[in-house]
């Protein structure tokens, strides 16, 4: 087959070759005769010409070669055997959540994860394409072993954690919000009762999460601590829930510019986190 290439090359080399000398040695200007009169090509009508001629050479040298293989062997033995044999201990083990919260995860967002089957392959079901994901989230693994595991390709673990990802933040992002009503009061009473601390409603803090320096402004999300990160601010409450997330901001941005510029911050200078009416006196202060 190498031989065939090579020789293959070396004919569009020779012919590429003969036509230019042959183009060298015509006369710039071709006269044509129509009515005994002459009449001179445009020199665009030459250059298209030439072009349709190389065109014609390149598409019969080089023609389309069927595909031999569409895509390398691949077992889905490990996720067969996880979603057959794994009972719940092991499946919150490697995923980081139960059966049931998998299952609830995975009614919210088939529709956006789903993919038909074409002529080539047969498209990976939505309920590995989330496992896959979850998997990834919960681990250190890279590309390469979570594609060995499940059976994918490399690049079909970005694309699928990036997608998966996606559908996940936009039809899920409403269980995260700030208690109210009776949820708020619930929240302050646990926080009293467990740790002390009266009228707190959520701890919140803000941590480095690490990145690959970016092509533009890479300086600004370089850190206090030297490395490239991006900002991530949390409010969680007495049950360790999340109930705010403020996320993007460049490592070298202040936590407090951050705090400043997020949602509950507006929401309180406003009075409107907290009812007016919830009071308690302590230590003679209200």
């Amino acid at each position: 087959m190498a031989a065939n290439i090579n020789s293959s090359k070396l004919l569009r080399q020779m012919i590429i070759r003969w036509y230019i000398r042959r183009s060298k040695k015509i006369k710039k200007n071709i006269s044509l005769v129509r009515n005994n009169t002459t009449v001179t090509l445009p020199n665009w009508i030459k250059k298209r010409r030439r072009i349709a001629f190389a065109e014609a050479v390149l598409a019969a040298l080089c023609r389309p070669r069927n595909r031999l293989l569409w895509s390398h062997p691949r077992t889905f033995l490990w996720i067969e055997m996880v979603e057959q044999a794994y009972d719940d201990e092991l499946w919150y083990n490697n995923f980081r959540v139960t059966k049931t919260t998998f299952e609830f995860l995975l009614n919210m967002i088939r529709n956006d994860i789903y993919r038909s089957d074409t002529a080539m392959r047969s498209a990976i079901p939505p309920k590995r394409r989330l496992a896959l994901t979850l998997y990834f989230l919960a681990s250190t693994a890279e590309y390469r072993t979570i594609g060995n595991l499940f059976g994918v390709s490399t690049s079909f673990v970005c694309l699928c954690v990036r997608a998966v990802c996606h559908a996940i933040t936009k039809r899920l992002a409403k269980f995260i919000n700030f208690p109210k009503g009776n949820q708020l009061l619930e929240v302050i009473e646990g926080y009293e009762k467990a740790w002390g601390f009266p009228m707190c409603a959520g701890a919140i803090d803000g941590t480095h999460i690490p990145i690959l320096a970016p092509s533009e402004s890479h300086a600004q999300y370089v850190n206090r601590k030297g490395y490239h990160s991006i900002l991530l601010q949390a409010v969680v409450d007495c049950n360790y829930l999340y109930r705010d997330v403020v996320i993007g901001w460049p490592g070298s941005v202040h936590d407090a510019r951050v705090f400043s510029n997020s949602a509950i911050f507006k929401k309180g200078n406003q009075g409107k986190l907290f009812p007016s009416e919830l009071t308690k006196e302590i230590n003679g202060e209200e």
